[in-house]
């Protein structure tokens, strides 16, 4: 008798464990997942955020991976990219910066979401952008890319395909402006060049009428 009493109340016990947990653990049993943003000391990758501006000769990568945090995945798979041999030697122009970008879809069985499939993976890309542009913005130079309100990145040409939120990023403050022009500007020599055409023209009028007034 005591034995059963013992048995009834170890599984009472485990049913109150259970019905305890939080409601999200009971509602969706699959691990987050994160687009993580991550820059290279040339030896590993170490974690870095979306709005870090990584500077001139910097290799910065991106991974989709199970996050069972929420925030930190999976460091980018493969060999380490370097930046020599993805952007080559020559500098960028003055007030520009050239990154290697190196975008890693995860896994398709332990990261990909149960009924998705990953893009295949795509070398490493070499990036022209403002001294200024943050490591999300270097990745939209390479592919679309969505954030969410607080500017984290949750899909990278349009991977993963459940995530339907957010806005697009758009690649703006990277592609070099032109030189700006020196001495004046060209819209001012081409007004100036109107009215010299003008006054000259109405100058050549002018003499006519005099010449045929004394004749």
């Amino acid at each position: 008798m005591l034995r059963a009493y013992r048995v009834a109340a170890g599984v009472a016990a485990g049913a109150a464990a259970f019905l305890s947990l939080p409601s999200p653990a009971l509602a969706d049993p699959v691990p987050p997942r994160t687009w993580s943003a991550w820059q290279s000391d040339g030896t590993a990758w170490l974690a870095a955020t979306p709005d870090a501006a990584p500077p001139d000769g910097s290799v910065i990568g991106w991974r989709f991976s199970v996050a069972p945090d929420g925030v930190t995945g999976e460091s980018p798979g493969g060999d380490l990219p370097s930046f020599q041999s993805v952007c080559g030697g020559d500098p960028a122009g003055s007030g520009y910066k050239r990154v290697a970008v190196a975008v890693d879809f995860g896994d398709g069985e332990g990261d990909a979401y149960p009924g998705e499939r990953p893009p295949g993976q795509s070398a490493p890309k070499c990036v022209t952008g403002a001294e200024d542009a943050t490591a999300a913005r270097l990745l939209a130079s390479t592919a679309k890319v969505r954030v969410n309100a607080q500017g984290s990145v949750v899909a990278v040409a349009g991977y993963p395909s459940r995530e339907k939120g957010g806005t697009e990023l758009t690649a703006a403050a990277l592609s070099p402006a032109l030189p700006a022009a020196s001495g004046l500007p060209i819209t001012l020599i081409a007004t100036g060049a109107g009215a010299l055409a003008l006054l000259a023209g109405g100058a050549v009028v002018a003499t006519r009428r005099r010449s045929r007034t004394r004749a």
